[in-house]
């Protein structure tokens, strides 16, 4: 578990998670001189955004897509039913 959690912390850093933990530093500054309540929770929000690496952060925000084994894979049939003519 230790080494999960290293691994997120300090792997990935792309340029958003940086701007992300830029943005929740200078806001937690405002909250701590301006005791700005929202300044405080946006703070919050971005810091975690960016410890953790989640959020839509250069475009991560898609499901991953997954890719099921051919051997999952069942082929449908088809039966043609034709109108009765009368």
């Amino acid at each position: 578990m230790f080494e999960s959690t290293h691994r997120l912390l300090f792997t990935n850093w792309h340029t958003m998670r940086w701007v992300a933990l830029g943005i929740g530093l200078a806001l937690g500054y405002n909250w701590l001189v301006n005791s700005a309540t929202l300044s405080g929770f946006l703070s919050i929000f971005f810091l975690y955004q960016a410890v953790t690496n989640t959020g839509c952060m250069a475009g991560r925000c898609a499901i991953p897509s997954v890719n099921s084994p051919e051997s999952e894979m069942n082929e449908v049939q088809y039966e043609e039913i034709k109108p009765n003519k009368q």
